[in-house]
């Protein structure tokens, strides 16, 4: 059994354009209000959606899904704020935020919210190394 990965209720996980990096402006907000924990990873699949990715938490899956965890500081604020960047109000939502079991870098397993996609991925590509980042610096974006 791995240690235990010393995350609360205000840890995020992120694996696209929050990303350390990215210029995006809300990474930056999640910079300047969290604490970083460390590279992490969780059993899923990675999808290429044009723009940014989407992610598929799946349990028993052999590939990994590769990102970031934070710790928010001003959580609720910060979270909120998150929630509406990724519309998971819209009538019809590309993500939702659920709480998922992930890995550290140094084996530690934990528990902290992540955006998961919930459209089909029916018509995009599957991204097999899990690393948006990587891909990326592949050339390899879907616009």
């Amino acid at each position: 059994m791995n240690p235990e990965l010393p995350l609360n209720n205000s840890s995020i996980f992120v694996y696209g354009t929050l990303m350390q990096g990215f210029t995006n402006p809300f990474a930056k907000k999640i910079r300047q209000n969290g604490i970083w924990r460390g590279k992490a990873s969780f059993a899923g699949a990675l999808y290429d959606l044009g723009d940014y990715p989407g992610a598929i938490y799946q349990p028993q899956s052999p590939h990994r899904v590769q990102g970031e965890v934070w710790e928010l500081e001003e959580f609720q604020k910060t979270i909120a704020a998150l929630d509406r960047y990724e519309g998971i109000q819209a009538r019809n939502p590309e993500y939702v935020r659920q709480s998922i079991p992930v890995t550290l870098e140094n084996c530690a397993d934990g528990v902290c919210w992540t955006y998961l996609f919930c459209q089909s991925v029916e018509s995009f590509i599957f991204i097999p190394h899990g690393d948006y980042r990587k891909w990326l610096s592949d050339g390899k974006q879907h616009l």
